[in-house]
């Protein structure tokens, strides 16, 4: 178990505690079903050493939430009695001071009137996959950063290729590759023809013959990042696809920097394939 101080806190049981009672909680279940839940979660806790951060977690974010039920709080009240815990201090210098000022403001808490119980919202879904694979949309520059560097108003074409990085978010997210050209006004799907993918990675770090990354995953933070005002839908066909899978991931909410940094980046600097879906930087040569 790690800890990295004496507030309650301020160690992995007790935030596990919290944290998985407040998504039973937002998943929409009654206080009595998290309850349950919670006790079935963490049922090697109450056997093991860790009983008594379990049922401090517990007990204050019961309370915090207006829901703290009789026999959680009673339990609480005799660990801290017990000054349940205190063996994580055992070799401090100062004897678990800390540790007991936190039991000392923890049964002041529970002993206080409780607050009303408090309405936990259920968190947004939020959908990483928008687009069909081989879906072409044409991205419009409109940030101050855009307008600055020239690219206000003019336009990136941004195709989704595949699916996947879950195990980078988490979620399955769309996989996109942006075509290497702008344009002054609204493109087609003609356009594509002939031309390059970019890169959305850095030439310093592929010098030293490091295969380019030549596309990303998307993914939001909340749904209202998706810029969609800014995006236009051109059409869907087969483009110059890399498929190739590579660890980058990048942000809907900062796409407007990013796309013209990049291009930017790569302006007038060579790559060429050195197998399927694979690029590599060409050292020394400018097109």
């Amino acid at each position: 178990m790690g800890t990295w101080g004496s507030t309650l806190y301020a160690n992995d049981s007790t935030s596990d505690v919290r944290d998985s009672y407040i998504k039973y909680l937002r998943d929409g279940i009654s206080s009595t079903e998290a309850y349950e839940k919670i006790l079935e979660e963490f049922r090697e806790y109450i056997e093991e050493d860790e009983e008594p951060l379990f049922w401090l977690a517990l007990a204050e974010t019961q309370w915090k939430t207006g829901r703290l039920l009789p026999e959680v709080k009673e339990k609480a009240l005799e660990w801290i009695d017990k000054c349940g815990g205190l063996e994580l201090w055992e070799e401090s210098a100062n004897g678990g001071a800390g540790w007991k000022k936190t039991l000392e403001r923890l049964k002041l808490k529970l002993l206080s009137p409780m607050p009303p119980e408090k309405k936990i919202k259920k968190l947004q879904e939020i959908n990483h996959n928008l687009w069909n694979v081989n879906d072409i949309y044409a991205y419009r520059f409109h940030g101050e950063g855009a307008e600055k560097h020239g690219y206000k108003d003019k336009y990136l074409l941004i195709q989704k290729i595949g699916e996947g990085g879950e195990s980078l978010i988490g979620k399955s997210a769309m996989q996109v590759h942006i075509i290497d050209r702008v344009f002054d006004k609204l493109p087609t799907l003609d356009d594509i023809n002939g031309a390059r993918i970019l890169p959305l990675d850095f030439p310093t770090r592929c010098m030293n013959e490091e295969p380019v990354w030549m596309s990303t995953y998307l993914h939001l933070y909340k749904n209202s990042e998706y810029p969609a005002k800014h995006l236009t839908f051109i059409g869907n066909r087969q483009g110059p696809a890399n498929c190739e899978s590579n660890y980058q991931v990048l942000a809907w909410f900062d796409i407007d920097a990013w796309l013209y940094e990049f291009h930017q980046l790569w302006q007038g600097v060579d790559y060429d394939t050195i197998g399927k879906g694979v690029y590599r930087y060409t050292k020394g040569n400018r097109v």
